[in-house]
């Protein structure tokens, strides 16, 4: 499946090393005069997850490069891994340079699919999200923790031959799918959940280390709840998922220190804290939070947490 990735972004560049050293056939698009800088490859530092037991080793991933798409390229697959605030500026551009090609949206999504819908008819482009993650560091080695499992699914919830033949592709990099029913719902939740954890994180400084107390965590809790709250407001049954019961199901000091409990026994929990998108990505790590804080205003929704963050967060008054 001829596939181009948008940019070489710590999530584009992981899926697209996983996926070349399983022999996919794949190309990272770049600004127009930027291939020079990558003439020697991503280097990369990985914790690797996909097996029964972490590995660790070192890698150079020397990607394919273009600075020039066109039709005549005939993509299949076009991976849209960029951070949620540059995605549609993507899709605007590529969409029609690949006119044949199925555009993944491997991004958070918060308002929906109206300016996608714009662009793309609706069986040209499905969602996913990485469950991988990874950061720069000030060595500019990318840091990647490589995951096996992502989440995927079409905006109808349907298992189309397109559907089955982008989890074949992964599944050749070791990587299976977790396949949402409602892909974008989905996106909601997991987008106030980001919220919620990443604005207590922000307005504490940072990531707590695994020996301090319940503090930060309890805090991640209340404002978890306060972005759930948002949601509930919008109209969604945040009960029904998963991904909210730590938060909702004991009391909030039972759910801190399980949340602690669990994240802090992670194998790449400390190598979140050294590199993170906290160091590299701040402006888009405020946007989860913004976007959750400015929907719960527009709606009324009670979150007494998230709203305490706003001035040190934001610098307001």
């Amino acid at each position: 499946m001829k596939t181009l990735i948008i940019g070489l972004g710590n999530i584009g560049a992981i899926h697209g090393w996983a996926l070349s050293q399983a022999g996919a056939d794949i190309t990272h698009a770049v600004r127009k005069g930027t291939k020079d800088r990558f003439e020697n490859g991503v280097k990369m530092d990985i914790l690797d997850l996909r097996g029964d037991s972490a590995n660790s080793y070192q890698a150079v991933y020397k990607p394919n490069l273009t600075d020039e798409v066109s039709p005549d390229d005939k993509y299949e697959l076009v991976m849209v891994a960029t951070n949620h605030l540059q995605a549609i500026g993507a899709v605007r551009q590529y969409c029609n340079l690949a006119p044949e090609a199925s555009f993944l949206m491997f991004t958070a999504n918060w308002d929906g699919t109206d300016e996608y819908d714009k662009l793309l008819s609706r069986p040209r482009y499905l969602w996913g999200f990485s469950i991988s993650t990874g950061a720069r560091g000030e060595d500019c080695v990318l840091y990647a923790n490589v995951q096996k499992s992502y989440r995927i699914g079409e905006l109808d919830g349907s298992r189309t031959p397109r559907l089955e033949r982008i989890v074949a592709l992964f599944a050749t990099a070791g990587m299976n799918p977790d396949i949402k029913s409602n892909i974008i719902e989905w996106q909601w939740v997991h987008h106030a959940i980001n919220a919620g954890m990443l604005g207590a994180t922000l307005y504490k400084g940072g990531l707590p280390g695994p020996d301090e107390g319940i503090d930060t965590w309890l805090l991640m809790v209340r404002s978890t709840k306060d972005a759930l709250a948002v949601l509930e407001k919008r109209g969604v049954k945040v009960r029904a998922y998963d991904d909210t019961r730590p938060f909702l199901g004991p009391g909030d000091e039972e759910a801190a220190a399980n949340l602690r409990r669990t994240w802090t026994a992670a194998p790449h929990y400390q190598r979140m804290r050294e590199h993170s998108h906290f160091q590299t990505a701040p402006e888009e790590m405020r946007q989860f939070y913004l976007d959750v804080l400015t929907t719960g205003e527009r709606l009324g929704a009670p979150m007494p947490y998230l709203e305490s963050f706003k001035q040190k967060i934001c610098g307001e008054e």
